[in-house]
């Protein structure tokens, strides 16, 4: 598990979205494992459609199941029906949650989901009712 994952995920939105089916490309490090627990960094290369800075990310390894949670440093909605994005750097991203199964030697795929909630950006109040996907990463 130790080392860099390529991966990307997908959006699973309304048609008529620019976000729905975009493919986001990410680099996965995993810097700590110890056989069933694991712990690194993630980064969006796409800023425009993904999250910009530097995430973390807490998983754990179960047989052939994999899940972890995503944290991203600076918060991102989308909004009027998935075709606006807006960033709060001040604030931290909410969980994005990440589960799969092994596809293959070194390679997984799954679903990836956000809780809705409410949320305050520059004083402005948003209801969000979460956001899903598709992802797949492999071993470099």
């Amino acid at each position: 598990m130790i080392g860099t994952w390529k991966g990307k995920y997908k959006y699973n939105m309304n048609q008529n979205s620019e976000f729905n089916n975009k493919e986001v490309e990410f680099i996965l490090e995993i810097k700590e494992f110890d056989g069933e627990k694991f712990i690194g960094t993630v980064q969006d290369i796409d800023e425009n459609y993904g999250t910009k800075g530097l995430g973390t990310i807490e998983g754990k390894l179960s047989g052939n199941h994999i899940e972890f949670v995503k944290q991203m440093p600076i918060k991102t909605m989308l909004l009027k029906n998935n075709e606006k994005k807006i960033e709060d750097e001040k604030k931290k991203h909410n969980p994005i949650l990440y589960s799969g199964v092994l596809n293959s030697p070194d390679s997984y795929l799954g679903n990836w989901k956000i809780k809705g909630g409410i949320s305050f950006i520059q004083k402005l109040l948003y209801i969000s009712f979460g956001t899903k996907g598709t992802w797949e990463m492999i071993k470099t």
